[in-house]
């Protein structure tokens, strides 16, 4: 794979679809994993991005925009690093959705919830 692809592989687990991220995370790869969160029949899912070894800020945005936008949707993201966490955060995506970031653990198990009140 070269250094520049994005690669998104999904699988299911239970009644989560996972999506797994690697390669360049920038606009294109956030486009195409915009639109498949956005047609995912599964109402929870996991983004994993252990496997990303570059993020454009851009991509990150574009992300956000669509995690906001698709409140029915239960969406944890894995794998970031504080930079990443912190841009979601300022582009309105909630600490819940960081399970490993979480301040309490019991919180990665209650249903999330996004800013602005869409639950």
């Amino acid at each position: 794979m070269p250094a520049c692809a994005c690669v998104i592989d999904r699988e299911v687990n239970g009644s989560t679809a996972v999506y797994r991220v690697r390669g360049k995370f920038e606009s294109s790869c956030a486009w195409d994993l915009s639109r498949r969160i956005a047609q995912e029949p599964l109402r929870d899912l996991l983004v994993d991005f252990a496997q990303v070894n570059d993020f454009v800020d851009y991509g990150i945005a574009v992300l956000s925009s669509c995690l906001i936008e698709t409140p029915h949707k239960q969406v944890r993201l894995l794998g970031l690093r504080q930079h990443q966490v912190r841009l979601f955060k300022y582009f309105g995506v909630e600490p819940e959705q960081f399970p490993e970031t979480a301040a309490a653990a019991p919180e990665e198990t209650a249903p999330l919830r996004r800013l602005q009140g869409l639950a």
